[in-house]
């Protein structure tokens, strides 16, 4: 199959290309081959490519990030989203996009299933955003389909404000800087190659829809999550500060995945394995979370 992904100077574009390249012909877009605000882009390296599946990454991504400029996340996310999909409708062609978990909005300890009808809204305009691309998606391309990742991890994520927990964690504790921890906040962390292996799958089933892509199966406090970046590091626990978490924050999230495991998935990469591979990364940054020149 030939698979157009946007996105590709982001972290999960590479993960796909590497992980579906092995049997499917992959070509990668990203703000530098052409800014997808300007309609034309998309159509353009469709007509050119010619694929069979338009795999849609880009978007701006994560809660504190996307309220910075909430006019421009909506630009980045439910906007172009809509053009992709429209460029895929007129071309006739498959749209796979990349959701999040966030659009379920916070049911504590209830488990959210693709099946539910939204019934809240979400804590930030980032999951509204993405809400909308879903919607935009099912409006206007035939059977498509609805990756709702949930907290994917692995080489490749920087760190620093707004970024993903688990990569700050191990950054700070490499460089022994306070490691802020909120208050019963649980997570299931699901590495990326489980992540973009469930993907395939799902890609490769034929089949459309929403499907959450996480684990289930894994649940741990945040407080662990910081502990074992203090042990992978060598850095004392009295780095680590809890705290309660600020408002309109989702605390504890719960995506089954049966849904993910009826095609024969399940993670194969354990959280003391996939931190001990991401600390290898994180590594590589400077001591301000980007990469080392």
């Amino acid at each position: 199959m030939k698979i157009l992904v946007t996105g590709n100077a982001g972290f999960l574009a590479p993960h796909v290309i590497w992980g579906f390249s092995s049997d499917h012909e992959m070509h990668g877009i990203d703000r530098w081959t052409g800014d997808l605000h300007d309609p034309a882009v998309i159509r353009r390296e469709i007509a050119g490519f010619k694929p069979e599946l338009v795999i849609h990454l880009a978007a701006k991504v994560g809660r504190l990030f996307g309220e910075d400029d909430p006019l421009q996340t909506i630009r980045d996310n439910a906007l172009i989203t809509t053009d992709v999909a429209l460029a895929c409708r007129d071309a006739g062609i498959r749209l796979a996009y990349a959701s999040t978990s966030e659009v379920y909005g916070d049911h504590g300890e209830q488990g959210c299933t693709e099946d539910q009808l939204f019934d809240r809204l979400p804590y930030n305009i980032y999951g509204l955003s993405k809400r909308w691309g879903e919607e935009a998606a099912r409006l206007y391309t035939e059977n498509p389909i609805l990756f709702r990742f949930s907290m994917p991890y692995g080489p490749g994520l920087p760190a620093g404000r707004g970024r993903a927990a688990l990569i700050n964690m191990l950054h700070q504790a490499l460089h022994r800087k306070p490691i802020t921890v909120h208050r019963g906040a649980e997570r299931s962390w699901c590495y990326v190659a489980d992540t973009i292996r469930g993907a395939r799958m799902i890609v490769e089933s034929g089949q459309g829809g929403a499907w959450n892509i996480g684990r289930d199966d894994s649940a741990v406090s945040m407080l662990k999550v910081a502990e074992m970046a203090c042990d992978l590091t060598g850095a004392p626990y009295s780095l680590i500060e809890v705290e309660n978490a600020p408002p309109n924050q989702t605390v504890v999230k719960r995506l089954p995945t049966e849904k993910l495991r009826s095609l024969g998935w399940k993670p194969e990469i354990e959280l003391e394995e996939g931190m001990e591979r991401t600390l290898e990364w994180v590594k590589t940054l400077d001591a301000q979370g980007a990469v080392a020149a």
